[in-house]
């Protein structure tokens, strides 16, 4: 495992995975992780940004990924998994939406194949709100395999628990 540390987010990497943080109002290039190598690279720190954006994937992420995962997805393999989390601004909390409190876990019931960005045969998704210290997110995981969604949800849920927001 990798620490992967940026906009005030910090999460363990498993090995052989790949992750960035990036803020969506910076013009630096994401800080990223590649394996087990992690660099601090522009846009990292603890200082906490607006719109902060983490992409955590079990395959190689291609360069110019949405926010959502937009050009990574489609490449994904029926084993991989990819796991974003976004701040959607100090505006959105305290609104119905964000009510939630605290970093969610995911269960197998809240996968779904209609829950996604882009609707890809045979993959799932899952889409929670929620607030952490006075910050407003979006989880969404994208499995390349909704079948197999049983094996994988407590790989996720390892990386949640790892995950933390200042």
């Amino acid at each position: 495992m990798t620490t992967l540390s940026g906009s005030g987010i910090t999460v363990d990497v498993p090995s052989g995975w790949e992750g960035r943080i990036y803020a969506k109002a910076a013009a630096d290039r994401p800080s990223s992780v590649s394996g087990a190598q992690a660099g601090p690279g522009p846009g990292s720190g603890s200082a906490p940004a607006d719109n902060a954006v983490l992409h955590v994937a079990s395959f190689p992420l291609p360069p110019g990924v949405g926010d959502y995962g937009g050009g990574a997805t489609e490449q994904m393999t029926n084993k991989d998994l990819l796991v974003v989390l976004m701040e959607h601004g100090r505006a959105s909390v305290g609104t119905a939406l964000f009510s939630a409190k605290g970093i969610p876990r995911v269960t197998a019931d809240d996968v779904s194949p209609t829950c996604l960005q882009r609707m890809l045969e045979g993959q799932g998704g899952v889409q929670k709100f929620f607030t952490v210290n006075q910050r407003a997110f979006c989880l969404y995981v994208v499995f390349g395999s909704h079948a197999r969604r049983v094996r994988t949800v407590p790989i996720v849920n390892d990386i949640l628990n790892s995950l933390s927001i200042s």
